[in-house]
């Protein structure tokens, strides 16, 4: 196994914001957003300010707002049909 020199010299709370990061950029892919906003606010703790950080939380929190429209519109839809469901009953 080849060994990085370069990842030998960052400190361990770089290393942690890597993996923080990482981790985010992982549950981002799977479309599990808020995961990946929880993973990239630990990030931003360890390094606040950080403009990659805090760009990927404001783009999953984008995603997390359409996701709630979406299961906003089932639950009324499945609302609207429990309700004629009973009074045409």
């Amino acid at each position: 196994m080849a060994v990085n020199y370069m990842e030998n010299n960052i400190t361990s709370e770089e290393k942690r914001f890597r993996e923080c990061m990482t981790t985010g950029d992982d549950f981002t892919k799977i479309e599990i957003y808020r995961s990946a906003a929880a993973w990239y606010r630990k990030a931003l703790l360890l390094k606040p300010g950080d403009e990659e950080a805090g760009g990927k939380l404001a783009k999953t929190g984008e995603k997390i707002k359409k996701e709630n429209k979406a299961i906003y519109a089932i639950v009324a839809v499945a609302l609207v049909a429990t309700l004629l469901t009973v009074v045409l009953l």
